[in-house]
């Protein structure tokens, strides 16, 4: 299997906060001449309209998904031609690897978890 690559490696780990982000946006990306209604991203991601919008908010603000009728469509921006250049790369990539960067992005929750846990610990002085 191909490693992923370094640029999709840096943007998912830095990017990609959970797989249903990534899904969203994967979605979205695959049919960029539409912009999908919450309804419809909820339907075919099998989430609640409720976590369909929160997860394509998430991506206006990262500024990967852009909004229109005052929130209640979405689509995936594609300017500029990093972006663009950057999510074609990771459409391959994750058509290719859908376990490794689901891996990738379950791993990163994990070190975040940890790294946030570890802010808590008790030490000795």
């Amino acid at each position: 299997m191909d490693p992923i690559p370094d640029s999709v490696r840096r943007f998912v780990l830095t990017s990609i906060p959970s797989v249903p982000h990534l899904e969203t946006l994967m979605l979205l990306w695959r049919e960029q001449e539409r912009a999908f209604p919450v309804e419809e991203i909820a339907g075919r991601l099998y989430v609640s309209a409720n976590l369909a919008k929160t997860l394509a908010e998430e991506l206006v603000q990262a500024e990967l998904l852009a909004s229109e009728d005052a929130g209640t469509r979405y689509r995936a921006r594609t300017e500029p031609a990093e972006l663009r250049a950057l999510l074609e790369e990771l459409d391959r990539t994750y058509a290719r690897q859908v376990r490794a960067v689901a891996e990738l992005i379950h791993g990163n929750l994990g070190r975040k978890a940890q790294s946030f846990a570890n802010a808590f610990y008790w030490r000795k002085p």
